[in-house]
C-alpha cells in the first residue's frame, strides 16, 4: 500500500455511515468550517427534524478569524440556505466538542424541548469522535452523525 492508501484508512475510519432517520433536532457542532453549518441547514429542509441547533463560541482557530460567534455564524449561513430563524436554536458558549453536547443539552432543556433523537453535523473526520463525545456526554440520546 502506497501513502494515498494509507491516508484512505484514516479517512474512512472516521466516518460511522449512519443513515439519516426522523429526530427531535438536528445539532451542527461549531468549527471553522461553514459547509457544517450548509450540512446542517440541508438535513434540516430535508425534513428530517423541526429544529436546528447551532452550537459553538470560539475556538482555537475561529478565535482569530471571527469576532461573532460560531453558532451565530452558523445561524446566518443556515438562514441564508433557507432555514427560518425561529426554527434555529444558538448556544454560544462551548469551546469544544465536549461543551457543544453539553450546553446544547442544556439549552434544549431549559427550552423545553425534548430530545430522544438527534442528528449531529460535523466535519467529515470529526464524525468518530462526535459520536464518540454524545456517547459519553449524553449516554441516553440516540445520536446519528452525518458531515
Amino acid at each position: 500500500m502506497d501513502i494515498d492508501d494509507w491516508a484512505r484508512v484514516v479517512w474512512d475510519y472516521h466516518h460511522v455511515h449512519h443513515a439519516l432517520a426522523k429526530a427531535d433536532c438536528v445539532i451542527a457542532l461549531g468549527s471553522h468550517d461553514t459547509r457544517v453549518a450548509e450540512r446542517g441547514a440541508e438535513v434540516f429542509l430535508g425534513g428530517w427534524a423541526p429544529l436546528l441547533v447551532c452550537s459553538g463560541h470560539l475556538g482555537g482557530l475561529t478565535s482569530g478569524m471571527w469576532t461573532r460567534s460560531e453558532a451565530e455564524i452558523f445561524a446566518d449561513v443556515a438562514v441564508g440556505r433557507g432555514v427560518p430563524r425561529e426554527r434555529i436554536l444558538i448556544e454560544s458558549r462551548s469551546t469544544n466538542t465536549g461543551e457543544n453536547v453539553d450546553f446544547s443539552r442544556q439549552l434544549l432543556a431549559e427550552s423545553g424541548i425534548p430530545v430522544r433523537r438527534a442528528i449531529a453535523v460535523q466535519k467529515p473526520y470529526m464524525e468518530r469522535r462526535t459520536l464518540a463525545t454524545f456517547q459519553q456526554r449524553w449516554p441516553d440520546l440516540e445520536v446519528l452523525v452525518t458531515s
